[in-house]
Parts: C-alpha cells; sequence; structure tokens
C-alpha cells in the first residue's frame, strides 16, 4: 500500500510539474515563435521549394517534415530553456541536492516541451491542407496514429538525455541550440539518413527518434517496413531513458564537484 502510495504522489507530482512548465512556456515569446510560427514558415518555403514536383507522396512528406523539424526544435530550446531558468532562479542546486532523483523533476520539460511540440505536426497538416491544396489523406491512419505519439515521446526522450548535459554546462541555451540542426540531419528530417555518410548513419541507428520519424513518414505513404520502425524506436527508447539515468548521475557529480550548477 504504501509503494501504491508513493508511486501516486510521484505521478501527481510530475502532472503538476509539466503544467506548470506548460504555462511557463506558453508565455515565452521567443518559444511561441519557434513552436508556433516556425513550423508554419518551414512548411511554406518547402512547398513554395518543391512546387511542381511529381513525387508521390512529396506534399505530404514535406508537411510532416516541417511539423517534426518544429517538434525537434520546441523539444531542446525547451529543455534549454528550462534548465537555464532553473539556474536564473537559484533553484537548481537545492533540486539536485534534493532527496528526489534528478530524472523525476527533468521529466517534466521533456514531456512538456514534446506534447507541445505536437502543435506543430498538426499545425503543418492543416496549413498545407488549407493554403496548398495538400490532399490529406493517410495511407494507414491506424499505424500513423500510433506512430505519431510514439515518435513524439521518442524526441522527448532523446531531448531528455541531451537535457542531462545542460546540467553540466550553465550555457545550457546555447548548447541546446548547437543541437538543433544535428539531431534534424541525423534522424533522417531534413535528408533520408540512407544519403548520410556511414559513420553519421550508425549514429543515426541508434536513435529512437530517427525510427520513429521513419515509422510516421512510412506510415503516412504506405510504405513498407513501419512496423519494424515502430519496434525499433520503442525498444531503443526503453535504452535511452536508461543511458538518461546514467549520464544524469554522472554530469550531477561531475557538476557538483567542478560547481558549475549556478550562473558563475
Amino acid at each position: 500500500m504504501a509503494s501504491g502510495g508513493e508511486g501516486s504522489r510521484v505521478a501527481l507530482s510530475l502532472i503538476r510539474a509539466w503544467r506548470l512548465e506548460v504555462r511557463q512556456l506558453v508565455r515565452s515569446r521567443i518559444y511561441l515563435f519557434t513552436s508556433v510560427l516556425l513550423p508554419l514558415i518551414f512548411a511554406s518555403i518547402a512547398h513554395y521549394m518543391f512546387h511542381g514536383s511529381e513525387r508521390d507522396g512529396g506534399q505530404l512528406i514535406i508537411a510532416l517534415s516541417a511539423g517534426l523539424m518544429g517538434m525537434w526544435s520546441a523539444t531542446i530550446m525547451g529543455a534549454g530553456s528550462a534548465i537555464t531558468r532553473l539556474r536564473y532562479l537559484h533553484v537548481l542546486e537545492p533540486l539536485v541536492a534534493s532527496p528526489t532523483p534528478t530524472f523525476l523533476f527533468v521529466l517534466p520539460f521533456a514531456v512538456a516541451t514534446a506534447s507541445l511540440g505536437l502543435y506543430s505536426l498538426v499545425a503543418t497538416l492543416l496549413w498545407s491542407t488549407l493554403l496548398f491544396d495538400m490532399p490529406l489523406e493517410v495511407a494507414d491512419p491506424g499505424m500513423f496514429m500510433v506512430a505519431v505519439p510514439v515518435a513524439i515521446i521518442a524526441l522527448g526522450l532523446v531531448g531528455l538525455m541531451l537535457s542531462s548535459i545542460f546540467i553540466l554546462y550553465p550555457t545550457a541555451q546555447s548548447l541546446a541550440n548547437l543541437l538543433e540542426y544535428p539531431v534534424w540531419m541525423v534522424s533522417g528530417i531534413l535528408v533520408p539518413v540512407s544519403s548520410l555518410p556511414e559513420p553519421v548513419r550508425f549514429v543515426s541507428r541508434l536513435l529512437p527518434s530517427t525510427w520513429g520519424i521513419e515509422a510516421v513518414l512510412d506510415s503516412a505513404t504506405g510504405a513498407a517496413g513501419a512496423g519494424k520502425a515502430l519496434a525499433l524506436c520503442l525498444l531503443l527508447s526503453a535504452a535511452c531513458v536508461i543511458l538518461t539515468l546514467l549520464l544524469l548521475r554522472r554530469f550531477e557529480w561531475l557538476a557538483r564537484s567542478s560547481g558549475t550548477l549556478s550562473l558563475q
């Protein structure tokens, strides 16, 4: 009974932290621009660039890719700004020093940013349908409805893993901006993974976001392999959680040793 009550308290705390983080994010003008307007700009530029292309499913891939770009931008930027905000308010040190595992107070940041990033995907699809006459036809709606939340979770977990590094460095926001484009590339959002150099493809295959994005695109266009990509995404997501726990513990110790938890 005690363990069940403790689990309920943890779940309630996570929900409250998620709600608080969502409220803080929607009050940030630069974050709203990144998560609300930037995906629409990406989609518009891409549609004009590929206007007249006869590639099958080209418009749908453009809209989905632009939405996924916005989703990752919202996730990584939100994670970096959250750590920076905790430093600025001088609460990062007591949070890390508290008995609560660091993973539990960082987790709501990733969940909040990833859930808000869902808007990017929905908005780009509606924007492309209304303004660019894109036929909103998904080849496998059932698989698509499963692949989208799994891809969101995968992106959130990758953001959570990278946010463990932010604890070590006071310049977390700058580091978050630096990691935006590389993940676009290696996850197959900007270019197909098959066109990347072999060493980069090896790294790409280790990221759950790569397989989550592949599952979304394959289920939308009807390409084979969506089920396999989904299974690999779930497996690597579990591995990502374990790796994040190890990294958080290590980086937390390094930050304490070097005294880099504060702004100075």
